[in-house]
């Protein structure tokens, strides 16, 4: 990525919002800490990669079993505790505490896992060092994992993930105005989220040919915020690095917004797995989903009075609505000759969802609201051909679906009593790969992957424009749909490079880099370059181990990251003024750019010391060691020439201190 506030993960070009999480096997929510609706990253992950076992990330034409996703899918799988001894680690940084325990339940292999993690960045604050926000962010999370071996070939276990967050943004204690990456500059913004998965899975061979394998997890996930709007009265203005600065004095707050999104859902993943002969597998499964949505929003319409009083809006007004997924799918795995092996695969996904008012309509209950949207045909098909024991060709293809963001569906317009966009289409793309893969030996491999995808029933405006749902899923504000209709286009294109060499010999290196072009058009029928599109981008790391006796390990690596300029479109004078926000030009939608390029260099500095039963480390990263002013993006102000550029993270120097022993 290129964006320092985010850990979006844009994939060939494509929105951020296309990625399909799971966990075990399942589908859960964006797993990230200061989430926004409608996208599937944020500031700081909730998942504890402490936790992880070897997990799958498909960038296109990924298996019939992932559903509900068009750009790619994040299939994590955790790792079990320690079955010999307990064993504890301890971890105190400039980002917080984390503590991990692990061990035995049982001599017959039980086992347990967890993690607690409590953070806030008033560290930061203290030593002056800049993080985008002068509120202090504070979020805390957990994760467990417990596996049961069973009698007769079968085995138990029980998962949870979850974490809080929340951060006070003010703006009306400031005496001078200040660059803030994470909210506007206009107002106080008090913002939580929450976000929790509870799961369990049972896993049983039935015959040395046949298995078959059920998961079921309760999830939930919830937005609160509210806004409040400070007037000031500019006294002086000053400059300094190039940067303009106000001394401001507080005339009012008035409050502006209050909303709370909450999605809760309960569902089921199960399949069975049957090997008719060493070269044929087949694989069938159903995965089911009943979701609970309540979403609330009232905002204040700053240019409508009454009685001298400003109006409030209701946007939003859903409780409880309940929504369904199903999507059966099968797979067939033949292995043809020796060197040719195809996987089969066919999908459908079927979507339905209802509208339940908090305040009865007009007391109207015998006219309810629903959709129901479907893809019935969502072929899959892979072939591997291996060249010979260092070579190897692979074709991927597919069709893939995906619902919009469920607190689309339940917006109101100004005056309606219903929302109107309840029966949206899935968005739809179809993948083509191409892929070498050269396995240099034990330790290296070359892979390049050429690739074209195309998508269709976009959401996009009813009346002409340039937008689409194809360049949401990143920031931090939400989207207010006005008519939107199914129709929309995108397509992306491009080539993608990886060498890479896996730990061995105290050293590793991974290098990976991607040219590509992603386009979309909007109503207006104009083909435009995507807000994803950088045309290009590169990712570089490397470390180096060194052992002395040992007892003692150093450890030196860096990483680089480079980007093609983000694009951005001028400015709406007039209707920025208007709604006290950016607003683009939409006949010029992406026809300029920031004049750099993205570049970051972090370097990571460790040293871990050995003792019988405990070991010690200490570890210093300095992020962007440059201190490279990349642009992140232009903010609205209220005067002339009302745009403001935000830059990115300065140089961050984090450190840590970590202690492992056993019991």
């Amino acid at each position: 990525g290129a964006d320092d506030s985010r850990n979006d993960i844009v994939v060939r070009g494509n929105s951020p919002a296309g990625i399909l999480w799971r966990v075990e096997g399942i589908d859960i929510p964006n797993p990230n800490h200061f989430a926004i609706p409608g996208t599937t990253g944020g500031s700081v992950s909730i998942i504890n990669n402490k936790i992880l076992g070897n997990s799958d990330f498909f960038t296109g034409a990924f298996p019939a079993e992932y559903g509900n996703g068009i750009a790619g899918a994040f299939d994590l799988k955790l790792r079990p505790g320690n079955t010999q001894k307990h064993e504890m680690s301890s971890q105190f940084g400039i980002l917080g505490w984390d503590l991990l325990a692990e061990g035995p339940l049982n001599k017959k292999g039980a086992t347990y896992l967890a993690t607690y993690r409590y953070s806030t960045l008033s560290m930061l604050g203290a030593l002056n060092v800049p993080i985008g926000t002068d509120a202090v962010p504070r979020y805390q999370d957990a994760s467990f994992h417990l596996k049961f071996p069973l009698k007769n070939k079968a085995s138990f276990s029980v998962f949870g993930m979850g974490g809080i967050s929340n951060i006070d943004i003010m703006i009306s204690d400031k005496t001078e105005s200040s660059r803030n990456l994470y909210g506007d500059n206009d107002r106080d913004q008090f913002f939580g989220s929450s976000m929790g998965v509870l799961g369990a899975s049972y896993q049983k061979t039935l015959s040395n040919k046949t298995y078959i394998k059920a998961v079921a997890s309760f999830n939930h996930q919830r937005v609160d915020a509210q806004h409040q709007l400070a007037y000031f009265t500019i006294l002086d203005t000053t400059y300094r690095d190039g940067e303009m600065f106000n001394s401001l004095k507080l005339d009012s707050t008035v409050p502006n917004l209050d909303y709370r999104f909450q999605e809760q859902s309960l569902g089921m993943h199960l399949f069975l797995n049957h090997a008719f002969n060493p070269r044929s597998t087949l694989k069938a499964g159903l995965q089911y989903r009943h979701y609970w949505y309540t979403y609330f929003d009232s905002a204040r319409n700053l240019n409508e009075k009454l009685d001298n009083f400003w109006t409030w809006s209701l946007r939003w007004n859903s409780q409880n609505s309940p929504g369904d997924m199903f999507i059966p799918y099968i797979q067939w795995k033949y292995r043809w000759t020796r060197n040719l092996t195809s996987v089969i695969g066919w999908q459908s996904q079927v979507f339905g969802i209802g509208f339940k008012p908090m305040i009865p309509l007009s007391m109207q209950l015998d006219d309810p609201t629903r959709g129901v949207s479907a893809a019935w045909a969502l072929p899959r098909m892979g072939l591997t051909y291996q060249i010979n024991k260092q070579h190897r060709l692979n074709f991927g293809t597919g069709v893939h679906a995906q619902t919009q963001s469920p607190y689309l569906y339940y917006y109101i317009r100004p005056g309606a009593e219903r929302p109107h966009l309840i029966d949206m289409e899935l968005t739809k793309s179809a993948h083509y790969i191409l892929g070498w893969d050269w396995n240099m030996g034990r330790a290296s491999r070359i892979k390049m992957e050429a690739y074209y995808q195309n998508l269709w029933d976009i959401p996009i405006e009813k009346r002409s424009s340039s937008f689409s749902l194809a360049n949401t899923g990143s920031g931090f504000s939400r989207f207010f749909p006005e008519q939107l209709v199914s129709e929309g286009r995108a397509y992306n294109y491009g080539v993608e490079l990886t060498v890479e060499r896996f730990f061995s010999k105290g050293f590793y290196y991974l290098f990976s880099g991607s040219v590509f072009d992603a386009q979309y058009a909007g109503s207006d029928g104009v083909w435009r370059k995507s807000d994803f599109n950088t045309d290009y981008a590169v990712n570089a790391l490397f470390a180096k181990e060194f052992t002395v006796n040992k007892r003692h390990i150093w450890n030196i690596g860096g990483k680089a990251t480079f980007a093609g300029a983000r694009r951005f479109s001028p400015i709406d004078s007039v209707a920025s003024v208007d709604f006290r926000e950016y607003r683009e030009l939409d006949a010029l939608k992406n026809t300029e750019r920031f004049g750099d390029p993205y570049m970051r260099f972090d370097v990571r500095i460790s040293y871990r010391f050995n003792a019988k039963k405990v070991s010690h480390e200490f570890a210093i990263d300095l992020i962007n060691v440059t201190n490279r002013k990349n642009i992140l993006n232009y903010t609205y102000i209220n005067e002339p020439p009302y745009r403001r550029i935000n830059y990115q993270l300065g140089l961050l120097p984090l450190f840590y201190y970590k202690i492992d022993f056993s019991l």
